[in-house]
């Protein structure tokens, strides 16, 4: 049984687009199939909505939403799908679509490593990244004990990092950012970064480097993590050496490792789509080359792409708009502003 109640064995009832990815993309996209008075479903790998926002950094704040002046990841989400829900979108969580095909009438049926099987007259393909994994640091070799303890990935909750010894490793925004998060929270928190220059938005950086002035936390650039002391799951001390060779050792109780993530496509890659650097290919309409077949967010490939929440909003907003055409053919798409469509359901 779905979220709202429906049943979802076997092919599943009809809709008029299957959305795959329950990130920010995918759930913009349901309230915008509503704000088109068209059904839609939604089939999301993980166990809950919001994709990356969720799964990674659920109490990072995010800066760069339009009116938002900032907003935890995970309350952006439950905000996108409170706006979402009013029109009963049908929500399939912990299902990983693996296949696609199209029907003779123009349908699409698509398929879950489950063997679930769900219908629909077109398809958006809102996966984000698709699979991804955080990168890590080979040189430490095997520390799968520590993994989830004392080293993370990811800040699921910022309590438990509260009067804590953090050394964060990175350079780049979701690094720096947790950082400045950080510092009123924990007992110490150190940044160690490879390379001579962070790669963080230039405010970032500055609010870093004025508050290692300051001395109210240790950058450490141009270093790279040499080795660890632990006692079973727990870390002890980290061993850090600079390029010029200079080395450091110190007391720490968490190790936050933010390099990035290696991602892939998944079973996407094998549906044939034209891909480029690992995203599919969309034309201005987020078409790819298959008709009825739409992508949007950051998994969409188009000249200028920007990989922000912002624009996959966006893309969200034109995919849905241009579906439309298949989804009706031949009738003619009138644009309908959303104060006028509230204030009808509003009197109804």
């Amino acid at each position: 049984m779905t979220e709202n109640g429906e049943m979802s064995s076997g092919r599943g009832s009809m809709r008029d687009l299957t959305i795959i990815g329950g990130g920010p993309t995918g759930i913009f996209a349901a309230f915008q199939c509503g704000m088109n008075n068209i059904s839609c479903r939604i089939i999301e790998s993980m166990p809950q909505l919001g994709g990356q926002l969720t799964a990674l950094y659920p109490e990072k704040y995010i800066y760069d939403v339009a009116a938002f002046p900032k907003v935890q990841a995970a309350e952006l989400v439950e905000s996108l799908w409170k706006q979402a829900e009013r029109y009963g979108p049908e929500l399939i969580l912990g299902e990983t679509v693996s296949s696609y095909r199209k029907l003779d009438d123009g349908s699409f049926e698509v398929e879950t490593q489950s063997g679930r099987a769900f219908a629909s007259r077109s398809v958006l393909v809102a996966a984000g990244l698709g699979a991804f994994a955080p990168r890590k640091l080979p040189q430490l070799g095997d520390i799968s004990e520590l993994e989830g303890h004392s080293v993370l990935y990811s800040v699921q909750h910022m309590q438990q990092l509260a009067g804590k010894r953090v050394l964060i490793v990175g350079g780049g925004d979701s690094a720096l950012d947790w950082a400045m998060m950080l510092l009123p929270e924990a007992e110490h928190v150190s940044v160690a970064h490879r390379s001579p220059e962070f790669r963080a938005h230039g405010k970032t950086q500055q609010d870093i480097l004025e508050a290692a002035e300051k001395g109210l936390l240790d950058v450490y650039l141009n270093t790279e993590i040499k080795g660890i002391e632990h006692e079973g799951p727990a870390l002890r001390n980290v061993h850090l050496r600079s390029k010029s060779g200079k080395e450091t050792t110190f007391e720490v109780d968490y190790m936050l490792v933010l390099i990035g993530y290696i991602s892939n496509l998944g079973p996407l890659a094998e549906w044939k789509l034209d891909l480029n650097d690992n995203a599919i290919v969309v034309d201005g309409h987020m078409k790819t080359d298959v008709d009825g077949l739409y992508a949007a967010g950051d998994i969409a490939s188009y000249p200028g792409k920007l990989k922000i929440i912002q624009t996959g909003l966006s893309d969200a907003t034109m995919a849905v708009r241009h579906s439309l055409s298949y989804i009706h053919p031949g009738k003619k798409i009138k644009h309908q502003f959303s104060s006028i469509k509230m204030a009808k359901e509003k009197n109804k």
